[in-house]
């Protein structure tokens, strides 16, 4: 039993709430924390189900909800606030309050609080966005907008708007931009709209130099923006895509390119120069950019849109059609063309097999080329295609494509097919059959020697073309460490700044201990006369020879422990230079080809013997270990003296802080006197400020007041002009229906309306006489008397009519 008490009890921490379900009245209460409490059998646990908008039983190990927290620079988006604007109370069940329900409000953080039952809420962190961001909100509530205008639209507080505060409507699509606002909390009234991928923050499109972007609006009409610029979209503006890009790149046009382009809408270009609608233009020429404008639309030939010119060598022609004319006119070469598409087109002629065998006897290949361009030329018959994909619904598909998201609509532009490619699709192979080009990357060089001896150097970056009769210097570099004449690398590019080459040397020191020094020399090339770097075949071999000269020399002189302290100085200042006073050092110089080591970076330093370099190491243990033991005793030896000095100051302090007491105190008594005159001072002031004050506060009241009774005045006397103005057309309009009435009345004259009766009487005689004429002559009675047995309706009236054109032999109507 205990047991059970124990799981119906609730108990809920700081920030914690549950909801339960009163089983017997329906009630549904709101337990907050700090609580503890005990269910009774008809208390149920429930949950609030935000997608069925129900509420569900749930265990009572579920039954606790975390508080809805936003930190600061977050906001929560809750649904169905409170009518009160208030929370839950925490520490007590607090019974359900009344909800505006569809309502949602927008609160900005920080704000911890637990949420009514029935209440939904979303936490958003706030939009931080770079001067190319933007968000795009919408308006839900459009009162609540137009009340935080501003904040609405990101201003700060001393900003004013032309033309005042703007006006607001449900579903109105706004644009914030990161280049006017750096950070946005949206205000109640709107929401942030996410991209595709959920996304609040959207980028905008950053164009260069060249480039351009193509926004199109809801009401299909499209901008066209140039770059240098950053483009935000305007609210129903979307970007064109190709390819995945919203960038395009401006076209550049030469004498052999040029653009086929058809006028959409009539215009004037820069030149004063009219074109109409449905105007055909090919823009080419020299040094022109094409951009594209809203007047233009692209028009492509087999998928391509530039149009090339094509190559004609000497004693070689083309064929060129006119298409306005029909005439096949020859182009000679050399020659480069580019046919204009709006009057030419590139043609072939195809030869029957009599004319290939005529004029070319026994030219088998001329013979199959034309019959294959008499095969491409015969249409082929078009075979119904075969649905793409089977076994599928046709609704399964319609809800597939529903389903994707919509593209923006492409770029307009015509694309006219044609079998005729070839200037489009022209390659040249210059690329092994033309001059030989050799690129010079940055800080390399090479040396170009002429058959007939002159030479050159070219320094990187950049990109050469060497003469038929030119070669490039060969140079054989040794490799690997240390460097070895055995291994080199052949190769014709020179590295003439930044150049490093490492080298490991083997030496013998003054007390007979054998070493090994491993190098990096940092190497330049300088002079005027670049042609002196390519004088040494291989100038790696020159530099460690000379450099391993120098320093086994000098290392010779120095015990192996004086190396192992100062191996950094000894060659630096061998190789280098003594270091001076200012500048740096000298370097070293080798006058053969103008070579400079300005720099050395010693690596390692080890002793080849195993004996040797363990002593080595023994007496460096020794030498660390007195030298610890020294430092011990002068910081034991500091610290003594250190005691005795605060001893001495301590003593001193004292001193002086018991006379400083003395004299503080005389001092002390002085100020207290001094603060209450001028506190009873300050106190007969302020009341008198506080009299004013009350003074003032109620003339202010009272202006209000008198302010708000003349308003009020003036709106009540403002409706009752109104409402007079309206009695006033409406009795207006009364007076005049019934003048209206009155002259249709008097349009009806009594013949008009007898005669109308007797055209109603002629009527029904006829109908009757249709439906109970011949069962009146079967019968032999007259036509009333048998119309009355089936119809009561018939009135008395008819009589005399019916009589008067009753056919003889029938009885008179009684």
């Amino acid at each position: 039993m205990e047991r059970r008490n124990q799981q119906r009890e609730l108990i809920l921490a700081p920030n914690e709430y549950a909801y339960v379900l009163d089983t017997t009245k329906g009630h549904i209460n709101a337990y907050v924390g700090p609580n503890k409490t005990s269910l009774a059998q008809t208390d149920q646990i429930v949950a609030f189900n935000e997608k069925t908008k129900r509420f569900e039983s749930i265990p009572l190990q579920d039954a606790v909800c975390l508080f809805a927290t936003a930190p600061a620079n977050w906001y929560v988006v809750l649904k169905n606030p409170a009518g009160d604007g208030k929370h839950p109370t925490p520490g007590i069940a607090n019974s359900l309050t009344t909800l505006r329900v569809g309502r949602k409000v927008i609160i900005p953080g920080p704000a911890s609080f637990p949420l009514w039952p029935g209440q939904m809420a979303k936490i958003i962190e706030g939009h931080r966005l770079r001067s190319n961001e933007y968000l795009l909100v919408q308006v839900y509530d459009a009162q609540e907008a137009m009340r935080s205008w501003r904040a609405v639209l990101g201003l700060s507080e001393g900003v004013e708007l032309e033309g005042g505060a703007p006006t607001f409507q449900i579903g109105e699509k706004l644009v914030i931009r990161g280049s006017d606002v750096k950070f946005y909390l949206p205000p109640s009234g709107v929401e942030v709209i996410p991209d595709r991928g959920g996304h609040h923050t959207r980028r905008a499109v950053t164009l260069g130099r060249l480039e351009y972007c193509i926004l199109i609006g809801e009401d299909g009409r499209k901008r066209y923006i140039r770059g240098e610029a950053v483009v935000f979209p305007k609210p129903g503006q979307v970007f064109v895509q190709k390819n995945g890009s919203r960038r395009f790149q401006a076209v550049e046009l030469s004498d052999l390119s040029g653009l086929h382009i058809k006028a959409i809408a009539p215009y004037t270009d820069s030149g004063g120069v009219e074109h109409r609608e449905g105007a055909e233009l090919f823009i080419t020429g020299e040094g022109v950019i094409y951009f594209p404008r809203q007047e233009h639309a692209l028009i492509s030939h087999g998928g391509k849109e530039i149009h090339r010119a094509v190559v004609i060598p000497e004693g070689e022609g083309r064929y060129v059609l006119n298409r306005r004319t029909g005439e096949v006119s020859l182009r000679r070469g050399p020659c480069v063309y580019l046919p204009d598409p709006r009057q030419e087109v590139l043609t072939r002629r195809v030869l029957s097999d009599r004319e290939c065998a005529l004029l070319f006897p026994g030219n088998e290949e001329a013979l199959a080329y034309n019959r294959g361009l008499r095969s491409k030329a015969v249409p082929k018959a078009v075979s119904k295609a075969a649905p793409a994909r089977r076994g599928r619904s046709r609704s399964r598909d319609r809800a597939e494509r529903e389903a994707e998201p919509p593209e923006p609509p492409p770029a307009a532009g015509f694309d006219r097919p044609t079998s005729f490619e070839e200037p489009m699709s022209m390659t040249l192979a210059n690329r092994y059959a033309g001059a030989v080009r050799v690129e010079i990357w940055s800080g390399f060089a090479v040396e170009i020697i002429k058959r007939s001896g002159s030479r050159r150097v070219a320094s990187g970056p950049t990109s050469i073309l060497l003469e038929y009769d030119e070669i490039l210097q060969p140079l054989s570099l040794s490799m690997g460490t240390p460097k070895s004449e055995d291994r080199l690398l052949h190769t014709v590019f020179l590295q003439v700044s930044g150049n490093k080459v490492s080298d490991e040397i083997e030496f013998l020191s003054g007390d007979l201990v054998r070493g090994r020094l491993k190098l990096t020399y940092r190497v330049n090339f300088e002079g005027d006369d670049p042609s002196r770097w390519f004088a040494v075949d291989n100038y790696i071999k020159l530099l460690c020879d000379r450099a391993r000269s120098m320093l086994k020399s000098r290392l010779r002189r120095e015990t192996i422990r004086s190396l192992q302290s100062d191996i950094t100085v000894i060659v630096r200042d061998l190789l280098l230079g003594a270091k001076p006073e200012s500048g740096s050092r000298r370097g070293l110089l080798f006058p053969e080809n103008n070579l400079r080591v300005y720099d050395v970076d010693v690596l390692d330093l080890s002793v080849a013997d195993e004996e040797v370099r363990q002593m080595l190491s023994q007496a460096q243990l020794e030498t660390v270990r007195m030298a610890i033991e020294v430092a011990t005793r002068n910081a034991e030896l500091d610290r003594e003296q250190r005691l005795l000095e605060i001893t001495r100051a301590t003593a001193r302090d004292k001193h002086a802080t018991a006379l400083l007491d003395q004299q503080l105190t005389s001092e002390r008594a002085a100020h207290i006197h001094t603060a209450r005159l001028l506190a009873h001072d300050h106190e007969a002031a302020l009341a008198q400020l506080k009299a004013e004050l009350a003074l003032a506060t109620s003339q202010r009241h009272y202006a209000v007041a008198e302010q708000e009774r003349a308003t009020r005045q003036a709106n009540e006397e403002a409706r009752l002009s109104v409402r007079k103005a309206q009695q006033e057309l409406q009795l207006q309009l009364l007076r005049a229906q019934v003048a209206a009435a009155v002259e249709t009345t008097g349009a009806i004259q009594p013949g008009l309306v007898e005669a109308l009766t007797r055209l109603g009487d002629q009527e029904l005689l006829s109908s009757l006489s249709q439906n109970f004429g011949e069962l009146a002559a079967v019968e032999g009675r007259g036509l009333l008397k048998t119309a009355q047995r089936f119809l009561d309706f018939v009135p008395t009236t008819l009589m005399p009519t019916l009589n008067d054109t009753a056919s003889p032999g029938e009885p008179d109507a009684e």
